[in-house]
């Protein structure tokens, strides 16, 4: 077992950070040489041979470029996306200065903020929402398990309150789908890499119709199939564990109805075959790349998902509706030991349903001094899970069991005003009021009479909650053109519950809301006739009331607001086109994340002042992109990605602490516009780091995967 490290000593930072970016503030707009305003773009980019292409973001639920959003927002174009680039959730996340992606976590970790009850059973409450087309996903076994036909990526940073559905005291992730149409034509991807990976996809995009018909519609249809054999090898069986095996499709039907409504039907559904990926090992196998398990895991994984979006422009306003379906099944058993003795096994199923209605109204975006939006927010979610463990002698359908039942009602109104003060000068606020009822029935049984879970026992109850969010930015974008400079603050809220595990003493173990605070302070700038952009933020966040896990035994545990965080820190993003075809981009964040006051009442273990898991103090991404011409219509294309993170823990003891990680991703290849071919490596250099660790008596982990190689290749009709 490592020691674990004394805590570092708090650094004032805010006070510091505080001056100098509202030092950044006030001198940045008038340094001499700043670029042109975005508004006379199109001027600035004629008379220079390069720019930067501008970025657009919906993350404040309406279209406006990212140099001018007075939010903390990442955003990861199409062009990066795909087998030899960004390709899911985690890969998104070390492109993202101060974040952090472990299934095992939160599932995404913002600034420290996360989900500190991730393993608490089955009801896993995330600390920073994922949306798809603007529809909640509400629990992680939800989400996609890959980045399939997306137009954009975009992760907000900091509490998020008046535009967000729920849970979003760390941030929020919206992925964006492409419209369909926009391109008509098919595109075929083929790709072949280690360990036997095959990637195969195919996207139709085609109108609806005759030109000039009264309905302006059009079909997009993607079908996708991933497989890999595994990269990790059990001595005990010989098998290869770490294995992919999924296929997915998605079709959108949308476009315009008549010149003031819009309308836009998205469906798509994935079906995941594998193990699981828990390929629990002592350390020095787990960075081998080995285990020694007696029990093969085995997953499946179905999720769905149907969602109609409709706006509609009455001029005076406008009216918009998302409604969705969406849920999925697991069922995942696996190694109860990790060990080549046939001792225990373990298993989780779930079963989750939730449909959600959104309605907005809002002034028209035509650059009018007042603007304003307001809505309501209704979903609701059925979830039934259970989690398994006894021995491996026991049949199935006798082992000891934790059940969980909860039906989950949100209810939320929530209205923004938007006021330019001055010419140069807006100041936005916002309110959202929340109410969440729960009705839960958790369960522990014991078939068998191994009372592995512990004692039988079943709980009933309900719980409701309330809150009111507020949110305020001011925004400064002065004479000195082409700098954006901001303030802002927001409150996040997320809801309380009933946990799966009852008290010891039979009892229902109910816990509270937790809420975060964010404040931040900004500054976007463009440079050098659009060639550089630049942006600061300063921030810090006060986590009160945070849901922990506490052990009542090496089985059983309850959840407890118990906890007091504060993180705060320094983000710089920046974008440059250093020539024509050649781009730069740099992520980096400094992290003080630290437990004010956090002490165990059952262990008697006091972590105040220990570092928040999956928060390191340091995160730096570096990418360099090149389109280069090589012969006629033949394009040189090629890239390559470094990320850094310094050391960082995974529990709330600091118990083990995974040293800093280097990874190097690069890519190069041909594009002729009808066809393209890309060789590509992830994690060149064979970098060794864990994606999950727990303590069993001693330290066990699952490595991440080592060096991969592929080709894909692309053919456009």
């Amino acid at each position: 077992m490592t020691t674990p490290m004394p805590p570092a000593p708090r650094r004032p930072i805010l006070a510091r950070g505080l001056l100098t970016g509202a030092a950044l503030a006030v001198v940045l707009p008038l340094m001499p040489a700043p670029a042109l305003a975005e508004e006379a773009a199109g001027e600035a980019a004629a008379g220079s041979a390069v720019a930067l292409e501008p970025l657009t973001v919906t993350a404040r639920r309406r279209a406006e470029r990212a140099s001018e959003a007075p939010v903390s927002v990442t955003v990861i174009g199409a062009d990066r996306l795909g087998e030899a680039g960004v390709r899911d959730l985690d890969d998104a996340a070390r492109a993202v200065p101060n974040a952090t992606f472990s299934p095992q976590g939160g599932p995404l970790t913002i600034r420290g903020i996360g989900s500190l009850g991730m393993s608490g059973g089955v009801d896993r409450q995330p600390g920073v929402g994922l949306f798809v087309d603007d529809v909640y996903i509400a629990r992680p076994n939800g989400y996609p398990t890959a980045f399939q036909d997306l137009d954009r990526v975009e992760v907000v940073r900091g509490a998020q309150s008046t535009l967000y559905g729920k849970n979003t005291i760390g941030g929020a992730v919206n992925l964006v789908s492409p419209v369909p149409g926009a391109d008509p034509g098919i595109t075929a991807t083929a790709g072949l890499g280690t360990d036997r990976r095959l990637e195969m996809q195919g996207v139709l995009d085609t109108p609806l119709g005759d030109a000039g018909a009264a309905a302006d519609l059009a079909v997009r249809a993607m079908v996708g199939l991933t497989r890999d054999d595994g990269f990790i090898r059990d001595d005990a069986s010989g098998n290869r564990l770490g294995r992919t095996d999924r296929k997915a499709a998605k079709l959108a039907i949308g476009g315009m109805l008549s010149d003031a409504t819009e309308v836009m039907i998205r469906a798509d559904l994935s079906r995941d075959r594998d193990d699981g990926g828990l390929a629990y090992a002592p350390l020095p196998l787990a960075f081998d790349h080995r285990s020694t398990h007696d029990i093969e895991g085995e997953r499946s994984l179905d999720t769905a998902g149907l969602s109609a979006k409709l706006t509609h422009d009455f001029g005076a306003l406008v009216l918009s509706s998302v409604t969705a379906i969406r849920g999925h099944d697991m069922d995942h058993v696996l190694d109860g030991d990790f060990m080549a003795l046939p001792y225990y096994v373990q298993a989780q199923t779930e079963e989750q349903r939730q449909i959600s209605q959104e309605l907005r109204l809002s002034s028209p975006e035509d650059g009018r001094r007042f603007g304003w939006s307001t809505g309501l927010f209704y979903m609701r979610e059925d979830f039934k899970a259970a989690q398994f463990y006894d021995f491996t002698t026991v049949p199935r359908a006798d082992w000891s069991r934790s059940g969980f039942d909860q039906t989950t009602d949100t209810a939320s109104a929530f209205g923004e005003a938007r006021l330019r003060l001055l010419p140069s000068v807006d100041v936005t606020a916002g309110l959202r009021y929340t109410r969440e009822w729960k009705e839960t029935t958790s369960e522990i049984t014991s078939p068998s009479g191994n009372m592995m879970m512990g004692a039988p026992m079943r709980v009933s109850g309900d719980a409701d909650f309330d809150d009111v969010s507020p949110e305020m930015t001011i925004s400064w974008r002065p004479v000195a053109h082409g700098v954006t400079t901001f303030a802002r603050v927001a409150r996040g809220f997320k809801s309380g519950g009933i946990s799966p595990y009852p008290e010891l003493d039979g009892s229902i173990n109910r816990y509270d809301p937790e809420t975060v605070t964010t404040f931040e302070i900004g500054a976007k700038t463009l440079w050098l006739d659009d060639r550089l952009a630049i942006d600061l933020t300063l921030f810090r966040n006060d986590w009160k009331d945070q849901q922990v896990v506490i052990y009542t035994s090496p089985l059983t545990r309850v959840l407890r607001n118990a906890a007091r965080s504060t993180s705060e820190g320094a983000e710089v993003e920046a974008r440059a086109q250093i020539a024509d075809g050649l781009g730069l981009r740099l992520a980096y964040g400094y992290l003080n994340a630290r437990f004010d006051d956090f002490v165990d009442s059952i262990q008697g273990a006091d972590y105040s002042g220990q570092d928040l898991p999956y928060a390191p103090e340091h995160t730096l991404a570096l990418g360099l992109d090149l389109v280069r011409p090589v012969a006629a219509g033949v394009d040189l294309v090629a890239g390559v990605d470094y990320s850094w993170r310094s050391s960082m823990s995974f529990t709330p003891a600091s118990d083990y602490r995974q040293g800093e990680t280097h990874l190097v991703d690069g890519r190069i290849g041909f594009d002729t516009g009808a066809w393209a071919a890309t060789l590509w490596a992830r994690n060149l250099f064979d970098e060794e780091y864990l994606t999950y660790y727990y303590d069993m008596g001693g330290d066990v982990g699952v490595a991440g995967r080592g060096r991969s190689l592929g080709l894909t290749l692309t053919g456009r009709w």
